[in-house]
C-alpha cells in the first residue's frame, strides 16, 4: 500500500507542513510520494531529500529562507528571486530531483500556456522558485523560454497528480479561508485576493483526498507570519495528532495506522 501527501501554499503557514510531517513520522506512516505546491514545494522539497522536519524547520528559520522568497510586500516594482536561488543552492547543492529519497512533483503554473505544470525532474531550485513566484509581487521565473509563476494560481493543493499512484493521499491545506473585515492596505488586499481565488481550486482537490488535514488554527496567521515558524510549526503537529485521535474509525485513518504497525513489527523482527 502507497501512501502519498499533497502539500499546500500559504506561505508562512507552510511551516505547518513540518509539524505535519513530524507528526506522521512519529506515527510511523511511511510516505511514499509527495507534491506540493509554494511554500508546500519547499517543504516537499526538504523532506524528500533527507531533512527531518525539525532540521528542515530550524534550517529555514536560522537563514530567513521564507522572508528572502516572501519579503515586505513594496509597490516600488516586481522583485527579482536571484538572492533566494543562491540561497536554495546552499541546501540543495547538486540541485536535481534525482536526489530524492521520496518521489516528488513541485506545481507551477506556466504563464505562456496559461496551465499548470508538474516539475519532477530536471534542476529541483528552478522548479521551486517557480511555485513560489507570487504573481504582481515578482518576476515570472523563466525556464527554457516558458514563464512560471506560483502554483496556487491553478492547483494549490495537488492531489490528483497522486491519485492514481498511491491506495491512500492525504492533503495539507494549510491556508483555509474565512470571513475577513479588516481589508486596508495593498499588502493584505493582495493576500486576500489571492486566498479567495486559490481556495476556489482547492475545493475542487480536497474530492481527490482520502484524509484531509487542514488546520483551523492557522486562520490567524497571516502570508507573511515569518517570525512565528515554531508557532506554526505546532499548529500543524498538534492538528494532526488531533486528527488522528478522533478519526481513528475512518477506513483510511485503520489503513493508514494498520499499515505503520506492520513496518514497526517488520523493522522490530529484522533487528532481532
Amino acid at each position: 500500500m502507497k501512501t502519498g501527501i499533497a502539500l499546500s501554499g500559504g506561505g508562512a503557514r507552510g511551516f505547518a507542513h513540518f509539524g505535519v510531517l513530524q507528526a506522521l513520522d512519529e506515527l510511523g506512516v511511511e510516505i511514499n510520494s509527495i507534491s506540493g505546491t509554494s511554500a508546500g514545494s519547499i517543504a516537499g522539497a526538504f523532506y524528500t531529500h533527507g531533512y527531518s522536519p525539525t532540521e528542515a524547520l530550524e534550517s529555514i528559520s536560522k537563514t530567513n529562507l521564507f522572508k528572502i522568497i516572501w519579503p515586505a510586500f513594496s509597490l516600488s516594482g516586481l522583485i527579482n528571486m536571484s538572492k533566494s536561488e543562491e540561497i536554495f543552492k546552499k541546501f540543495f547543492k547538486e540541485d536535481t530531483f534525482d536526489n530524492a529519497h521520496i518521489p516528488l512533483q513541485i506545481i507551477a503554473t506556466n504563464l505562456n500556456e496559461g496551465r499548470k505544470h508538474v516539475f519532477s525532474s530536471g534542476p529541483l531550485v528552478k522548479a521551486i522558485m517557480a511555485s513560489s513566484c507570487i504573481p504582481f509581487i515578482f518576476d515570472p521565473i523563466k525556464i527554457g523560454s516558458e514563464s512560471y509563476v506560483d502554483g496556487g494560481i491553478v492547483n494549490n493543493l495537488p492531489t490528483e497528480v497522486l491519485r492514481d499512484n498511491c491506495d491512500i493521499v492525504i492533503g495539507v491545506n494549510v491556508a483555509p479561508v474565512i470571513r475577513e473585515n479588516e481589508l486596508d492596505g495593498p499588502k493584505r488586499m493582495i493576500e486576500r485576493i489571492s486566498m479567495v481565488s486559490i481556495n476556489a481550486n482547492v475545493s475542487a482537490s480536497k474530492a481527490y483526498c482520502d484524509i484531509l488535514i487542514e488546520p483551523t488554527a492557522l486562520r490567524k496567521y497571516s502570508t507573511f507570519d515569518m517570525k512565528k515558524a515554531q508557532e506554526i510549526y505546532e499548529v500543524g503537529y498538534e492538528s494532526t495528532m488531533h486528527f488522528i485521535d478522533t478519526h481513528q474509525d475512518e477506513p483510511a485513518v485503520i489503513k493508514l495506522l494498520n499499515k505503520a504497525k506492520e513496518k514497526t513489527q517488520t523493522s522490530n523482527t529484522t533487528a532481532k
